[in-house]
């Protein structure tokens, strides 16, 4: 489907390590009309990469809990997710998420996989998420992980049975979209 849009005007609000971007646009209705000028705010942090873990030795899937800042508005910050990271411009999604593995639990990737790409909040941001299933063992086990100290990860990492992932995923201890997403194909390909 290739419907017109009509770009009017487009200015950056902000403009930091994330970008704002104010846009007025038109779009075409399914009838062949164009909609009035709306005005729209979109929010540009890049896209990043994500994975579900499955350590093949021990049985298990390797998450990881961090503090989130904006998750405190709703909690504690705390959030259980899936390892994933911020993918640089020009860099491939699969060797950023290897990068990634190595970084916050420590382990080589022995296979990888892409499960999907999607947008993580397409109503405000323009982020994808390279979503992806990777598979570790012992034998790939090269540091303790926890993230990048210069980059304050303080990263926990989490080992769960598949009963124990099912039981958090039921509990909405995950609450984590992209999470939720790459969890539930974990489950689906381990059973």
């Amino acid at each position: 489907m290739n419907r017109k849009v009509i770009v009017e005007s487009s200015k950056i609000v902000f403009d930091d390590f994330y970008k704002l971007e104010e846009a007025t646009f038109q779009y075409e209705l399914p009838d062949g009309k164009m909609t009035e000028p709306q005005t729209r705010l979109c929010f540009h942090r890049g896209d990043s990469v994500a994975c579900a873990v499955w350590n093949t030795d021990a049985k298990q899937a390797i998450l990881v809990r961090q503090f989130r800042y904006p998750g405190y508005a709703h909690g504690d910050g705390w959030i259980t997710e899936v390892v994933a990271g911020m993918l640089k411009e020009g860099h491939d999604p699969i060797e950023e998420m290897k990068r990634e593995v190595l970084e916050e639990i420590g382990y080589e990737v022995a296979t990888i996989g892409h499960i999907t790409t999607c947008y993580a909040s397409p109503g405000g941001s323009s982020e994808r998420v390279f979503l992806y299933y990777v598979e570790v063992n012992e034998a790939g086990r090269k540091t303790n992980g926890g993230g990048l100290e210069e980059e304050s990860e303080n990263i926990e990492i989490l080992n769960y049975s598949l009963d124990e992932l099912k039981a958090a995923l039921e509990h909405n201890d995950i609450k984590d979209a992209k999470s939720i997403i790459a969890c539930n194909y974990l489950l689906a390909k381990q059973a």
